[in-house]
C-alpha cells in the first residue's frame, strides 16, 4: 500500500491530504482501494499507456490522463485538472550535485512497481548511471545518483510495490572498498 501527503501546486500554505493506495490485479483490469482521511473509495482502472486510460468509479466510467514532473502531479479526470504535489515527510536535503554529501541510499522518488535491477551488491557504478528502473502511474523511472560509487546492498526485488521513500539500494563510495580491501 502507498501512501502519498499531498497538497494543491503552488500553494505551500494550503493542508495537505494524505491518500492511501491499495492496488489488486484482477481479470477486468487493476481495481485500487483508495482512502482520504476515513473516506474510502473503490475504482477499477484500465491503462491505455502513457499515464491514460479510463476509471470506474461507482458505475461511472470517467477517462483521465495522468502527468508528473519531479514531486508535481498533473491529473485530467472527466473535464477538470487537479494539480497537486507530494509533501515530503521530511526537509527535502540539497543534493550531491550541490556539494553534499554522497547519498548512502537511492530511495524510491514516488510510489511504484520495481521492473529492473541493473546492479547487484558488490558492483561499482558511474555518475548518473541506470540502476533501477521502477513503474509508477503508468510511467517507467531510470534511478540514478550523480556520483560514482560502489553498490552495499540492494533492498527491493523486481516486481517488488514499493512506497515512496523506500530504500531501493545501498551505496557506499569506491573509495571505501579500497580501503577495505588494503
Amino acid at each position: 500500500m502507498a501512501t502519498l501527503k499531498l497538497r494543491p501546486a503552488d500553494n505551500a500554505a494550503a493542508e495537505t491530504i494524505e491518500l492511501s493506495l491499495e492496488r489488486h490485479d484482477n481479470q477486468t483490469g487493476v481495481s485500487h482501494v483508495a482512502r482520504v482521511g476515513e473516506t474510502r473509495y473503490e475504482a477499477e482502472l484500465e491503462y491505455l499507456g502513457s499515464g491514460q486510460g479510463w476509471m470506474r468509479l461507482k458505475e461511472k466510467i470517467y477517462p483521465f490522463f495522468c502527468h508528473r514532473e519531479e514531486s508535481r502531479i498533473q491529473v485530467w479526470l472527466a473535464g477538470k485538472v487537479h494539480d497537486v504535489e507530494i509533501v515530503p515527510d521530511t526537509p527535502q536535503r540539497a543534493s550531491a550535485a550541490a556539494g553534499g554529501p554522497m547519498s548512502a541510499n537511492l530511495s524510491a522518488p514516488m510510489p511504484g512497481a520495481v521492473l529492473k535491477i541493473m546492479v547487484e551488491p558488490g558492483d561499482t557504478f558511474e555518475a548518473h548511471q541506470a540502476l533501477v528502473i521502477m513503474e509508477s502511474m503508468k510511467m517507467e523511472l531510470t534511478l540514478s545518483v550523480p556520483h560514482a560509487g560502489v553498490v552495499r546492498k540492494v533492498g527491493c526485488e523486481v516486481g517488488e510495490l514499493v512506497d515512496l521513500g523506500a530504500v531501493l539500494v545501498e551505496l557506499g563510495a569506491a573509495e571505501d572498498d579500497a580501503d577495505e580491501s588494503a
